[in-house]
Order: structure tokens, then sequence, then C-alpha cells
């Protein structure tokens, strides 16, 4: 038995998917680069810059317990835990609220087995020195946290405000990228490094 001619039409169809794999590998990396994510150092838009711009926001005091959880989560995200710049040049402001609903209600008991908690935050960036406090930006947040009831209300109420904790981490990621989303659109903000 003699081995097949190179030249055979068994062996035509490989070279257009080779040529076709090797085209998709040259396109994946020369694309590898471009992905970069968000806060890495070495991004050019992006890393210490957009660091800088976030420890240029001082978080204001926001009323109520669930307003002081939801402003510390915040001022740890926006400052890396260095705490919240005192004269900053730019100011966010934010208002807070909370509510929550019965997903399941037990059918013998009537009473409700499962309750969801939702936290919205609107909130406004405007810069400290303007004595109008012109909105420079604005957006909103809301976060959800499910808990199971039970007959003690304790439990309940202990539940609940964990849940309102979980929510507002949520609110604060969720600021923060959005802030980060405008800073990298925005490069020359006043009061942010440009």
């Amino acid at each position: 038995m003699s081995l097949p001619d190179p030249s055979s039409l068994a062996f035509r169809p490989a070279a257009p998917l080779l040529a076709r794999l090797a085209l998709v590998c040259a396109l994946a990396g020369a694309l590898a680069g471009c992905f970069q994510p968000l806060y890495a150092e070495n991004a050019t838009v992006g890393g210490p810059a957009l660091m800088d711009k976030f420890r240029d926001v001082e978080v204001v005091e926001i009323r109520g317990r669930l307003g002081n959880d939801l402003r510390n989560d915040l001022i740890f995200a926006l400052s890396g835990g260095e705490g919240n710049p005192k004269g900053a040049p730019l100011q966010l402001i934010i208002a807070v609220d909370t509510s929550s609903s019965t997903a399941i209600v037990n059918s013998s008991s009537g009473l409700p087995e499962n309750q969801i908690v939702r936290v919205t935050a609107n909130w406004r960036l405007v810069k400290a020195d303007d004595p109008k406090k012109k909105v420079v930006t604005s957006g909103a947040a809301s976060g959800t946290a499910t808990i199971d009831t039970s007959d003690q209300r304790f439990a309940n109420y202990s539940a609940g405000i964990d849940a309102e904790k979980r929510a507002a981490r949520s609110v604060a990621d969720q600021i923060k990228a959005q802030l980060g989303a405008f800073f990298i659109r925005s490069p020359g903000t006043p009061g942010s490094a440009s």
C-alpha cells in the first residue's frame, strides 16, 4: 500500500482550515492587549490615575444607620482604606432608602417565610467649592438581599439588618463603578487628576 499523494483531494480541505485557524490565533494575539481591568496598575486610562480621582471625592454624611453603613463602605471602596479625604475638591451626596417585600408566604400559617430587602441610593457628585452645589454627574444604584424569616422577632430583626448591610455593599460597588466610568469618560473633570 502506498501513501496518498499530497495533491489529492484528501489533503486539500485541511489547508483552508489551517489558514483560518492561523488567522484566528493572530487576531486573538493582536487583541489580547486591548482588554485591561479597570483598576489595573498598568491600565492606560484607569489604574493609579483613576484611584487618585477616587481619592479626590469626599463622601458627605448620610443620615441613619443604613446611611452610615453605606458611607463607610463607599469611603473604603474609594480610598482603599485611607479614610474620607477632608477638603477634597469633589463631594458625593447620597440619599438612601430601603424597602422590603415578602417573597414566600406559608399557606398554612399565613406568615412570610422569605423576604427581599432592597436598598436604593440616588447620588450626585458636586464641586466642594461651589456654593450652589451644581451637579457634575449623578446616578442611581440599588441592591437586594434575601432573608429567611422565622417566628422569632429578634432573629428577623438581626437578619434584616444583615441583609441591608449586604445590599448596601452592592450599592457601594455600583456607585464606585459608575464614578469610575464617569472619570474615564471625562478625564478633565474639575478637581480631579487629569
